[in-house]
């Protein structure tokens, strides 16, 4: 069974690509993770401050081993202060 998560990150007007430097290292070492099937992010055509990002873990465990490590937990903490609001995150499974 394959677990999918979506979550988006609005950033403070204007702080997209501050917070975009952040996000592109993440996605390289994050596909070789153990139970990452997909992993990417994707900027609004809309809006610069906006991202989404898609991925595909083989289920929960790898995905909560992959959020507590320290590359997503670096991140966040240099990201987090450059939203506008909480991240917005869904995990999403097939029915």
């Amino acid at each position: 069974m394959s677990l999918f998560t979506v979550a988006h990150f609005h950033c403070l007007p204007g702080r997209g690509a501050e917070v975009e430097a952040h996000l592109a290292p993440l996605i390289e070492p994050t596909a070789t993770e153990n139970g990452c099937a997909f992993y990417r992010y994707f900027r609004d055509s809309t809006d610069d401050d906006h991202f989404v990002f898609w991925e595909e873990w083989r289920d929960d465990a790898s995905l909560d081993v992959h959020i507590a490590g320290p590359r997503v937990q670096s991140m966040l903490e240099a990201v987090l202060p450059l939203l506008a609001e909480p991240i917005a995150a869904y995990r999403l499974s097939l029915r």
